[in-house]
């Protein structure tokens, strides 16, 4: 049965995934982000598109009115000078219309770790707004808590193109979850189109655990440099360089405490697996399909540097 469904955040990796997937089950779908040229290709695609700001709870009501479900999210701002508080401001507005909009039903894009009031970094704002849409009167919301995302991985190509290397502060030998968007879009579209319960948590955790040697290992066997390695960085050292990509003190705080705590398997390293939680989209079969694609465009004409 078609489904009027509104996609908040439609232009990020899955967001544009899983409008494409529900447009292509024949749902009526309204793609929601700020203009751009991506939003402008969605419409193309076939669907209804809204631009604007996520921080209007008028514009977000409109977006979500008439409804019969929706995909909710906070879109990340890594610039923003107090983090959390972003989070807050955007989570109230999506919470304030979808109560005025009177939406029945929506998938929420979580995190592993958001079972956690404190200690997990950026992860603590969607604690949060996981509580607020279970105190909304008429909404059956599904929480999706995905584990760290593989595409979080194409942060190293320009690492690899100036220093031969992949690194962060993460510990080289922990292995912990990691899953593909095209999986958490896959299962978002499952749900929308289907019955949502309320009050209900699904955990998206990748075929396996992986560790950051794992993923240097599949990286360099996709790209060609089967010797590529992976080197942890300080604390320190990692903090400076999320401040040197533009990421703001703030943002740098809440990886730096997040990863603290993942390194001292505190946090965000365990979750209940079993065969629903279990995505199928291998960490070589990203390398092979997503990293090394986007390697070779970002090095195309470039000179060698390692």
């Amino acid at each position: 049965m078609s489904k009027k469904i509104t996609v908040l955040g439609a232009t990020g990796n899955i967001g544009t995934a899983l409008t494409h997937r529900l447009l292509e089950q024949g749902h009526q779908v309204t793609a929601v982000a700020r203009p751009s040229a991506r939003l402008e290709a969605l419409q193309a695609a076939g669907a209804a598109i809204k631009a604007g700001n996520a921080h209007d709870v008028a514009f977000l009501t409109e977006a979500l009115r008439g409804a019969d479900a929706a995909f909710l999210m906070i879109p990340p701002n890594l610039a923003a000078p107090d983090a959390l508080a972003h989070m807050h401001q955007i989570g109230e507005a999506t919470a304030t219309a979808v109560r005025a909009a009177g939406l029945p039903a929506a998938v929420h894009l979580s995190s592993i770790g958001a079972d956690e009031p404190a200690g997990t970094g950026p992860v603590v704002g969607l604690y949060h707004q996981e509580a607020r849409l279970n105190a909304i009167e008429g909404l059956a919301v599904t929480h999706l808590r995905p584990a760290y995302f593989m595409e979080n991985l194409l942060a190293n190509i320009g690492l690899i193109q100036h220093l031969g290397i992949v690194g962060s502060a993460m510990r080289p030998d922990l292995r912990f979850p990691m899953v593909a968007t095209r999986d958490i879009a896959a299962r978002a579209a499952e749900l929308l189109a289907g019955s949502l319960e309320n009050r209900r948590v699904e955990y998206l955790l990748g075929p396996q655990n992986y560790s950051q040697q794992d993923a240097a290992t599949a990286i360099g066997t996709a790209i060609g440099r089967p010797e590529l390695s992976y080197v942890q960085f300080s604390y320190d050292d990692a903090k400076q360089g999320m401040r040197q990509v533009g990421l703001s003190e703030s943002m740098a705080n809440l990886y730096d405490e997040m990863t603290r705590n993942i390194n001292e398997e505190k946090v965000m390293v365990a979750a209940p697996r079993d065969a629903r939680s279990t995505t199928p989209t291998t960490l070589q079969e990203f390398a092979q399909t997503v990293f090394a694609p986007a390697f070779k465009a970002a090095t195309a004409g470039a000179p060698a540097t390692a």
